[in-house]
């Protein structure tokens, strides 16, 4: 994911091959199955930025998605290779905003966009860690 260390985390691509069992009768990919590229996408994102959501986890750090919208534009089939672009629209010190394209060869295919919640291990809104998105490019208030 070069792309990603380029832009410190902030926006990068993933592929992925469309498998035949995430497709429905019809040959397409299925509509549930969108959702776990757009999870795989943001994780990686994640992993360049920062720690792996894995140790924010075992830290007591936890993202919930708070809202997703998709809008699907051309359809998705078995074998195509996918690329899942991803950006860090906007991060606040509770929550991350992120923008999806999928493409295949060069056609955009979906649109989407979703909020991230951080969350502790009780459910309730915390803190997200400083070290994961460049203060510059938040919303978040200077430390002091």
């Amino acid at each position: 994911m070069t792309d990603n260390e380029k832009n410190n985390g902030r926006q990068g691509a993933v592929q992925l091959r469309v498998r035949y069992a995430e497709c429905d009768p019809m040959g397409l990919l299925h509509h549930a199955k969108y959702l776990e590229y757009l999870e795989l996408a943001r994780t990686e994102l994640l992993r360049v930025a920062g720690p792996s959501y894995r140790e924010l986890e075992e830290a007591g750090v936890f993202f919930v998605v708070a809202k997703l919208d998709i809008r699907y534009k051309a359809p998705i089939r078995y074998d195509d290779l996918v690329t899942v672009r991803t950006r860090v629209e906007r991060t606040t010190r509770t929550r991350v905003d992120h923008a999806y394209d999928l493409y295949v060869n060069g056609t955009l295919c979906t649109e989407a966009h979703s909020t991230l919640a951080c969350v502790g291990r009780d459910g309730r809104p915390i803190l997200m860690p400083e070290n994961l998105w460049p203060q510059e490019q938040s919303d978040a208030p200077p430390a002091t």
